[in-house]
């Protein structure tokens, strides 16, 4: 009997007459492209993404199969941007995180946002402060953790002074940039920090861009067409 192990469903779309291609998220097996076949009748329900279910894979390709898939916990429920902002979760995971590399603490930074993201829909000021730690957590998961504190020779950052980003090596002192007070602030988690957000997000555009490439993310397209 295979193991059942929790799981996110994070895209699914047609495939085959019957089957559904979905992209799921595991804390063990990571990123992983498994199959499974449409539900029908009694049996039926839908497979809706921020929801946590229980699954069994089988198969020894790249490509699983779904053998069991059961409801663990009811769909978290989003409307808006806060929506597109919870789509923009799972399409960062999706375009991002190698396939089947493990994802113990990346599974437990997305359920963590989740929660934070249904909890900003009754407080909207902490949508983009969720949306940030997000970015830097799945960031620093890939190998890629910004370090608060220091620029990039060791010498600590300093409140008065101002820092450019230099890729793979980081801060540097500069005389026009990212106030020093912002982004010791930003490494305190103080999101009520002025230019704290603003700073956060122009710097996380920035090292996640070169990671994306030129394809653009569907879900900041998504942004742009709200009412």
């Amino acid at each position: 009997m295979q193991p059942l192990c929790p799981a996110y469903i994070l895209h699914s779309r047609p495939f085959q007459d019957n089957k559904l291609l979905l992209q799921l998220l595991l804390p063990e097996q990571g990123r992983v492209s498994a199959v499974i076949r449409k539900r029908q009748g009694k049996q039926r329900f839908a497979l809706q993404p921020f929801q946590l279910f229980t699954v069994a894979l089988t198969g020894r390709s790249s490509l699983k199969t779904v053998a069991t898939l059961d409801e663990l916990a009811p769909a978290r429920r989003f409307n808006g941007k806060f929506l597109f902002s919870a789509l923009y979760l799972n399409e960062l995971i999706c375009r991002l995180w190698p396939d089947d590399m493990a994802a113990e603490q990346l599974f437990e930074h997305y359920q963590q946002s989740l929660t934070a993201l249904n909890l900003a829909q009754q407080a909207p000021e902490q949508l983009e402060p969720c949306l940030r730690e997000f970015e830097f957590a799945l960031l620093s998961e890939l190998g890629l953790a910004v370090d608060w504190q220091h620029d990039a020779s060791g010498t600590a950052l300093h409140a008065d002074g101002q820092y450019g980003w230099q890729p793979e090596q980081g801060f540097v002192a500069a005389n026009s940039g990212w106030p020093g007070t912002a982004l010791l602030a930003i490494g305190r988690h103080d999101w009520q920090h002025s230019g704290s957000q603003q700073v956060a997000k122009q710097l996380s555009r920035r090292l996640l861009a070169p990671l994306l490439g030129d394809k653009p993310l569907r879900s900041r397209a998504l942004f742009k067409l709200e009412v």
